[in-house]
C-alpha cells in the first residue's frame, strides 16, 4: 500500500545544539520496522522513498555550484569528540574546515582549500591569521556537493516518525544501510537539521550531527572558496626538507633541539621568524 507524502510542516526551523545526554534524544525501537512503537518510543510508518523529504532535498539541492554548510557532529562511546565542519564550494573550488574537540578538550583548526588547476584540483593546508597556505597535493577529482555531505546514501526502504530532541519533537525519516540505521530530522522549511547513526548490532547510537546552517545560491560560499588576499603559498617538500614559494625562492628547514625548526633562505639567512607558523604545520602533521 503507497504511503502518503511527508507532511508540509514536520518542525520549527531553529534548531536547537545537540545534547550533551544522548539519552535526550527518543528514537524508535531499533527492532521495530513499523507499528504503534513501544513505550514512550515512537511509531514507524513505510513511506515511499521518492517521495521522502530527504528525496525533496537532494532533488532541489544536491547539484547546487555554490553553497555553504556549517555541521555539528558529535561521536558518542569510548571515541567520544566533537567536530565542527564547515564546508563551502564555488563552481570547480571547495573549502573545508575542521575544529575538532576530543576527551581532553583539545582543539584541532584545520582548514583546506582545493582549487582548480587544469585537469586536477591543488590542495592547500591554510594558516590563515599567518596569511601562509601550503600545497599539500593535487588530485584528480573533489566531490563535495550538499548531496555527498547530506544525501548521499540511496535506500530502497524508508520510514517515518516523529522524535523528540531535547524538548522539541521533529518529522522525521529513517532508512537502513548495511548494520547501521539512519534518522534524519527537518526543518518546516523541508531541510535537514539532525542525523542520528546507530548501529543495529551493538543497538546503540554511534553519532549525530547536526546541520547549523544549509545555504546554496549565488553569494553563500562568502569568498571561502580562493586564498585570501596577501596569502603566500608554498609547496613543502619532506624528503629534502625544503619549502618553495610562489616565485620559486627555495628555504631549507632544520631541526633545532633547543629552538624546534629553523628556516633559512638560499642565502643561508635565517628567516625563521616569517615562518612561525610551521610549528602549527608540522603538528597537523604528526595529528597532535
Amino acid at each position: 500500500m503507497a504511503a502518503a507524502p511527508p507532511p508540509d510542516k514536520p518542525g520549527g526551523n531553529t534548531p536547537s545544539p545537540l545534547p550533551n545526554n544522548p539519552d535526550q534524544i527518543i528514537l524508535p525501537d531499533i527492532d521495530e520496522d513499523e507499528g504503534e512503537g513501544t513505550g514512550t518510543k515512537p511509531t514507524k510508518t513505510p513511506i515511499d522513498v521518492n517521495r521522502s523529504k530527504l528525496a525533496k532535498f537532494k532533488e532541489n539541492y544536491a547539484g547546487a555550484t555554490e553553497f555553504c554548510v556549517e555541521i555539528q557532529e558529535v561521536d558518542y562511546g569510548k571515541d567520544a569528540r566533537s567536530i565542527d565542519v564547515r564546508a563551502a564550494r564555488k563552481g570547480e573550488n571547495c573549502y573545508v574546515s575542521m575544529a575538532t574537540l576530543g576527551k581532553n578538550n583539545k582543539q584541532q583548526l584545520i582548514e583546506t582549500l582545493m582549487l582548480k588547476n587544469k585537469s586536477t584540483w591543488d590542495q592547500y593546508l591554510l594558516f590563515r591569521s599567518s596569511k601562509a597556505a601550503i600545497k599539500a597535493r593535487s588530485q584528480d577529482d573533489v566531490d563535495l556537493s550538499l548531496g555527498a555531505l547530506i544525501a548521499n546514501k540511496q535506500p530502497t526502504q524508508m520510514w517515518s516518525t516523529e522524535i523528540k530532541v531535547g524538548p522539541t519533537k521533529y518529522y522525521a525519516e529513517v532508512y537502513k544501510y548495511y548494520s547501521y540505521e539512519y534518522t534524519t530530522c527537518f526543518t518546516a522549511d523541508g531541510k535537514p537539521v539532525y542525523q542520528f547513526v546507530r548501529d543495529l548490532n551493538e543497538k546503540q547510537l554511534n553519532s549525530a550531527t547536526l546541520y547549523k546552517t544549509i545555504k546554496a545560491g549565488s553569494g553563500t560560499s562568502n569568498g571561502l572558496c580562493a586564498l585570501p588576499t596577501g596569502t603566500k603559498t608554498y609547496s613543502f617538500d619532506d624528503e629534502n626538507g625544503t619549502l618553495t614559494d610562489a616565485k620559486g625562492n627555495v628555504f631549507t628547514l632544520k631541526e633545532d633541539a633547543t629552538t624546534g625548526i629553523k628556516v633559512y633562505d638560499k642565502d643561508k639567512n635565517d628567516v625563521s621568524d616569517d615562518f612561525k607558523w610551521l610549528t602549527d604545520f608540522f603538528k597537523m602533521m604528526s595529528g597532535q
